[in-house]
């Protein structure tokens, strides 16, 4: 199953990689996680720069992640490029034979780009998908 995991997760040792394969989906790596708690890292999976830069100062003004996310308007904008939708691909077929968590610094009850992604993964690539943060209506339209 291909699913959603926070940073604190990881550190707290709630997700290891006992539990599967751990994949970083952020913009910048976060500080003070150990390289070696995590599978791998991918940038290549954290939303856009002019994207994330709305959200994060919108973000620094309410500090309301759910608001600020649907202030970045995250369910019209963010998008996967080629070389994401290939790394997302594979990870979507890895998580039909273990468990594979995406890996965000927002809390599992937060909006994220990770639930997005994971909407993505089982709309294009046909993977199972665990629990989302919310229905994402908008973003389910867009992808048809």
């Amino acid at each position: 199953m291909l699913r959603r995991a926070t940073v604190a997760d990881v550190k707290s040792g709630r997700v290891t990689r006992k539990d599967g394969h751990l994949v970083v989906s952020m913009r910048v790596y976060p500080r003070f996680l150990a390289r070696e708690l995590i599978s791998e890292y991918m940038a290549s999976l954290s939303p856009a720069a002019d994207l994330f830069a709305d959200y994060r100062e919108l973000k620094k003004q309410s500090r309301d992640q759910n608001a600020s996310f649907e202030g970045a308007q995250y369910q019209r904008r963010f998008e996967l490029g080629e070389a994401a939708l290939t790394e997302l691909a594979r990870l979507a077929e890895r998580s039909r034979h273990e468990d594979v968590f995406l890996i965000c610094q927002c809390d599992r009850s937060e909006l994220c780009h990770v639930d997005l992604m994971l909407l993505i993964a089982e709309h294009r690539f046909g993977a199972t998908i665990g629990e989302l943060a919310d229905t994402y209506d908008e973003f389910r339209q867009r992808l048809g």
